[in-house]
């Protein structure tokens, strides 16, 4: 599942302000759905949008998600500038176009090597920041890493009253 963040700048404008939710209240809402009807020990949940750090990676894993996938950190480490032409073939950082002149600004082999170290820092971070809480994988990551349980059921109560 995907939050309705948008953050590549790809989709329409009307999609990417007018359509879907944010990740964190859908992945809330899926999870604790599927747990509700007895399906979630059937069913991965595989969250993305707005997965950038490690903190984002141990929260998605802390609202239910089993893994995660990331774009928006790794197209920053490739060079992504945020234009918002994504969908025009027009991308000045060479990222996402089929231009030949415009891929020149994309030395894949230097790119290659900040993706590398991009990856491999974050999950050095998320490793740290799950022994920081007392945890040993990241099977235990849960919600009290980050908030505390009254807040969290406040937070769940205020997006999805009918479900607990």
């Amino acid at each position: 599942m995907d939050g309705a963040e948008g953050g590549t700048g790809a989709a329409p404008l009307e999609f990417a302000d007018s359509v879907g939710m944010p990740i964190v209240p859908a992945l809330m809402f899926v999870n604790n759905s599927l747990k509700h009807y007895g399906l979630k020990q059937h069913i991965r949940i595989i969250a993305s949008g707005k997965v950038a750090s490690a903190a984002d990676l141990l929260k998605m894993l802390a609202l239910g998600a089993d893994t995660c996938n990331s774009a928006r950190g790794f197209m920053f480490a490739l060079g992504c500038i945020q234009a918002l032409r994504c969908n025009t073939n027009n991308c000045p950082a060479g990222v996402a176009t089929q231009d030949k002149g415009l891929q020149r600004g994309l030395v894949v082999t230097d790119k290659a090597e900040r993706v590398y170290h991009f990856h491999r820092n974050t999950l050095h971070a998320a490793i740290e920041l799950l022994s920081a809480c007392g945890r040993q994988q990241f099977t235990e990551v849960a919600m009290d890493m980050f908030v505390r349980g009254d807040e969290f059921v406040r937070m769940a109560d205020h997006y999805f009253p009918t479900i607990w």
